[in-house]
């Protein structure tokens, strides 16, 4: 059986840490962009992330595309 994926939709995802825990272990605070257009490159995502990034008041630690497919049988 052999199955495609179609594209649904995507968004990016700005990862920030936001402090530590009691144990010193870190902790993070995500933003999420929806509306992304799944046709759109990584390079364009990631050149628009670092222009948002530059606008939070938390420094950005990562970042993330996260895209939803749907599968459909062949």
């Amino acid at each position: 059986m052999a199955v495609s994926k179609s594209p649904i939709s995507a968004s990016l995802r700005l990862i920030a840490q936001t402090g530590t825990n009691a144990k010193g272990e870190p902790l993070f605070q995500n933003r999420d962009f929806k509306g992304l257009k799944p046709s759109a490159t990584d390079d364009n995502v990631y050149a628009a992330a670092e222009a948002l990034s530059g606008l939070m008041s938390i420094p950005v630690s990562r970042i993330a595309r996260v895209d939803t497919n749907q599968l459909i049988e062949a």
